[in-house]
């Protein structure tokens, strides 16, 4: 297990800045899944061969990884992957988006921190994460509308879009969801989210959790929960106990409760998906 040493506090962000103008909340809606904390920047680095490629899609760097082989029922599948703050370029990261392209999705994974993760500053004496955060959020925001028009005129109207969003990511995988451009939405340990983006969500939702978050803790789990409920939201809720926040990317690979988890939960996210898109 490791951690950037990052020379700073985390600073406190108490609300998500804006990205999808249609779906987004107002910034008064309580917050239900807090700032990055140091539990975002903890856990392990993955060995590995990624297998899919670079490419720039709206101006915005993008990591795209495809099916090597045609799907059995003519049916194009798209997943948006909103990635955490390692961004989608992290092997980790590379490496889950394979894994879905490899039961048959397009992965589209967005590098809305345009070649400046935050591993690019580990050690960097006098770094300013909350100016880091702010960017970051204020790059996605500008980049995201575009990069979602372009990708869907890329795969066509009739493809089956979904959005998946992890940490950093995931306000962005509701926001979609609270729109038609998906036909489904999915978080793993969230970080940024407020009560509105679960009463605007529209889109079937998988939530997966871990049982130690301090980014999304169990209170404020169960009260999104209870606002899926009272709107009756399709949703499935699952929670992995002996884990912590990042087990869905970054989990000790030598714990194996941790990576069954962080398997499952990919699993799960796979066939959450392939039941909104046939």
């Amino acid at each position: 297990m490791w951690s950037l040493k990052l020379p700073v506090l985390l600073t406190l962000l108490s609300a998500p800045f804006l990205s999808l103008a249609s779906a987004i909340p107002d910034g008064t809606s309580p917050v239900l899944a807090g700032p990055i904390t140091e539990h975002c920047i903890e856990g392990a680095k993955y060995a590995g061969e990624p297998v899919g490629t670079n490419v720039t899609i709206a101006d915005v760097p993008t990591y795209l990884s495809e099916p090597t082989t045609p799907p059995s029922d003519d049916m194009t599948k798209v997943l948006l992957f909103f990635s955490d703050v390692y961004s989608p370029f992290y092997v980790n990261n590379q490496l889950l988006q394979d894994y879905f392209a490899s039961e048959g999705f397009n992965v589209v994974g967005i590098d809305y921190f345009f070649g400046d993760p935050i591993q690019a500053h580990d050690g960097q004496p006098g770094f300013n994460m909350t100016a880091w955060f702010n960017k970051s959020r204020e790059q996605a925001e500008r980049a995201l509308p575009g990069w979602i028009e372009a990708v869907r005129t890329k795969y066509g109207a009739d493809a089956k879009y979904a959005a998946v969003g992890y940490c950093f990511g995931a306000p962005y995988a509701l926001e979609i969801s609270a729109t038609d451009q998906v036909v489904a939405g999915a978080f793993a340990h969230p970080a940024g989210l407020v009560e509105a983006h679960f009463s605007n969500l529209t889109k079937p939702l998988l939530l997966s959790c871990a049982e130690t978050d301090s980014s999304f803790p169990t209170a404020n789990m169960r009260r999104a929960v209870d606002i899926l409920a009272t709107k009756k939201a399709t949703y499935h809720l699952q929670v992995f106990s002996g884990v912590s926040h990042g087990f869905a990317t970054r989990a000790d690979p030598n714990d194996a409760n941790a990576v069954w988890a962080k398997e499952e939960s990919a699993r799960s996210v796979v066939g959450w998906f392939n039941r909104f898109s046939k």
